[in-house]
């Protein structure tokens, strides 16, 4: 038990190295296209491995079609992230990447047999709320570039809706392969996203050179979020109430903190707020089942 927590725990320390790999493509100026594609190959080589030691079917066609289209929805989601830390702090981009898992859960209804609960609009209001403390944070310290506000927001929204699309993903896997193939669509997802950035850079005939400071940060990222996702799945005896709330916790806090305490990050007391608006939206999002069934006693 105790070293299962641990496992979890370090997932979530795992994903917040992951967010401060992107503030380090940001502030070392990485093309998105060679950030993604490093980020890409080296998840996908640690998905690999996992995947040959666990019960995968290759030749299903459903799986792969999955698994190239959270390919797709991958990249979109990094390149969002990229332009949005250009436009501004990245402790706000990784929030917002955190809680896209708010999408499938109002989502899936329409798509599995789960409900609507009535703590679900109380969420979607703290996602909101968040927006706004961070709009107002971020043009207190000036960390938006100028007349940058409106597109800042916008990259925001992609952020939420492309990572809570690959979410969605998952849960659609679980809903056809249960615990089956879950490796297999990891990496099937890795390499997938590499090989549409690969022909988007051959359609766009430019000549692909890599930068040392791509390759360590695409290096690092994918390193990070790959080693997270394999210490989570390794985690999963235990009850999700217990591994999504620590890890995503400590992912979403761990990364924020991180970015503001090497990058120097301002954190005033507007985006602070935001941030624990955030947080609170992502623990509830969690719990919100048997919090539900415990304040009505069912």
């Amino acid at each position: 038990m105790t070293g299962t927590i641990l496992l979890s725990i370090l997932s979530g320390v795992s994903f917040a190295g992951a967010g401060l790999g992107y503030k380090m493509a940001e502030r070392w100026r990485c093309r998105s296209s060679v950030f993604i594609l490093v980020f890409a190959i080296t998840g996908g080589a640690f998905a690999g491995v996992k995947a040959f030691s666990e019960t995968t079917v290759w030749l299903e066609p459903k799986l792969w079609i999955l698994g190239i289209a959270m390919g797709l929805l991958f990249d979109l989601a990094i390149y969002f992230i990229m332009q949005a830390n250009r436009l501004g702090p990245a402790s706000v981009s990784w929030t917002v990447l955190n809680l896209g898992l708010l999408v499938p859960i109002f989502i899936s209804p329409f798509i599995v047999d789960e409900k609507v609960l009535w703590l679900d609009p109380i969420i979607v209001v703290l996602f909101i709320l968040m927006l706004l403390m961070f709009a107002r944070g971020m043009k207190n310290t000036g960390e938006v570039i100028q007349g940058g506000h409106k597109l800042h927001i916008l990259m925001l929204l992609g952020i939420f809706f492309a990572q809570g699309l690959f979410l969605l993903g998952n849960k659609i896997k679980y809903a056809l392969f249960n615990d089956a193939n879950t490796a297999a669509l990891t990496f099937i997802v890795y390499m997938s996203g590499a090989v549409a950035v690969l022909l988007f850079i051959y359609t766009t005939k430019k000549r692909v050179t890599f930068l040392g400071s791509e390759l360590k940060a695409g290096a690092i990222t994918g390193i990070c979020n790959s080693l997270g996702v394999i210490l989570l799945l390794s985690a999963m005896s235990l009850p999700s109430t217990i591994v999504f709330p620590l890890s995503a916790s400590i992912a979403l806090l761990g990364g924020v903190f991180l970015t503001c305490l090497i990058y120097g990050e301002r954190l005033d007391r507007m985006k602070t707020t935001g941030v624990m608006l955030g947080l609170t939206a992502l623990i509830l999002a969690v719990f919100r089942e048997n919090l539900v069934s415990f304040l009505t006693g069912n």
